[in-house]
This record gives C-alpha cells, structure tokens and sequence, in this order.
C-alpha cells in the first residue's frame, strides 16, 4: 500500500489531566498486590488520519480532534510460587520462583458525530489499545549464580490510521510476544553469560480494514493493509569484572 504522509501547520499542543487511585499491599520477600483505577482527559489529541488522495494513494495526515476520556483500571501482583503450594516437594524451585503480572483494562471514547466523513457516533482513540498484559516467570538458584527469567506480552488491538466512509480504520492485530534470558555467573560473580532470545514467536504485525466488524482479524474477510515479519533474535553475551 503505497502511503503519502503530509503535515499539518495547524496543529494544536494536546493537554492531559490524569488523575488515579491506588491501594498497595506489600507481602513477604518482595511480594506485592496492587490495584488502581484512573480516569484521563485529553484535550485536543493527536491522531493520524487517512484521507483518500487523487492519485489514489492514501494521504495521510496528523489533526487534532476536540476532546476525549480514557478511564480502566490496572492490576499488579508479584508473588512466590511456594505459596500456591504447601507441600515441601520442589521446594527449592517453589521458594525461588516469582510470578509477576501487570494487567491494564482501558476504555476511551473520541465522539465523531461531528466529523465530516466520520463513522458511526464514536469510537476509540487512535493507538490506545483496549488492554495490555505484561507477565512472567523469573527463577533465582539461592546458591548456584543461576537465574531463568520467561516474559510474556500482548497489547489488544488498536487503530492504527482513522479511517473514513470510503476508507475503514486502520487497525493494529495484537502480537503474542515472548522473550527468555538465561543467566549464569561463575568466579565469585566477576564472570557472566547470558543468552537473550527475543520475540520467541516472531508472530507477522498486520495492519488490516476490519470489513465485516467483528472486531478480530479474518484473513479471508478482511482487507490487509500491510504485514511485517519479524525474526527471533538470539544472542550469546560474556562479561568479566575486574
């Protein structure tokens, strides 16, 4: 898809009134649970905007709309394995392992009732997803410099360029991403290795026109805007002290 990106001298600064509640709760060996809840008011966002050319490329361009609200909540938690289980078997892998996860549920609302070429009454901010998961397991040997660190992520789907009646949105399909960090030290700590693989799952990134609205990517129904593949990436890292 050929694309042509324009400017906008016109463009005004976006202002952001935030405001959240939080209540934390520390436990044993770094523990924690949170959970917040927050609400945002933005006035005169930026969004990027396809606006179909004469050539028949798409013309993209930055502009303001007038105002909008984010509101969700968060959660957070980081806790031992050992205490979902009080057997004394594995007890070494239990007692060293933590489970962390951060888990965003956000709404927003831009009203384009009032926007030339607009669809519908309203619809999300442009490039705020619906959600978000960071999560993951990470092992410490107590003894041995040995550490094993799993991370996971995914953000939800999200407008990638606001469309029109004759061009739908643009939208972002979410990615399932994982990385792994295997670390060992040796000579009193002076010497490390560590082996880093990145994007484990090397899913495409699809920017796809949501044609029947169903809210998901169909790969027979929708029309695919452009797609990126990624590769893992491996290293192999070695680090002394001295």
């Amino acid at each position: 898809m050929d694309n042509i990106l324009s400017g906008n001298t016109h463009l005004k600064r976006a202002l952001i009134d935030s405001v959240d509640l939080r209540d934390e709760t520390f436990l044993n060996d770094g523990q924690l649970f949170s959970i917040s809840g927050f609400y945002q008011y933005f006035k005169n966002p930026i969004e990027l905007v396809n606006r179909t050319g004469t050539s028949g490329a798409s013309e993209l361009y930055y502009t303001n709309v007038d105002k909008v609200s984010n509101y969700g909540i968060e959660l957070e938690y980081r806790i031992k394995l050992s205490t979902f289980k009080k057997s004394k078997t594995d007890q070494l892998f239990l007692n060293n392992t933590t489970l962390y996860t951060n888990f965003a549920s956000i709404k927003s609302k831009v009203d384009v009732r009032k926007i030339n070429g607009a669809v519908g009454d309203s619809r999300p901010l442009q490039g705020q997803s619906p959600y978000l998961i960071n999560a993951g397991l990470q092992f410490i040997h107590p003894r041995k410099d040995f550490s094993v660190n799993i991370s996971y992520n995914v953000v939800g789907r999200r407008i990638f360029i606001v469309g029109n009646v004759q061009e739908p949105d643009v939208w972002e399909n979410h990615r399932h991403v994982i990385d792994i960090q295997i670390t060992k030290k040796f000579f009193d700590q002076k010497m490390e290795i560590k082996l880093n693989i990145r994007d484990l799952l090397a899913q495409d990134l699809i920017l796809y026109q949501d044609l029947n609205q169903n809210k998901r990517y169909d790969i027979k129904t929708d029309n695919r805007w452009q797609e990126t593949s990624f590769g893992q990436t491996i290293s192999l890292s070695l680090s002394y002290k001295l």
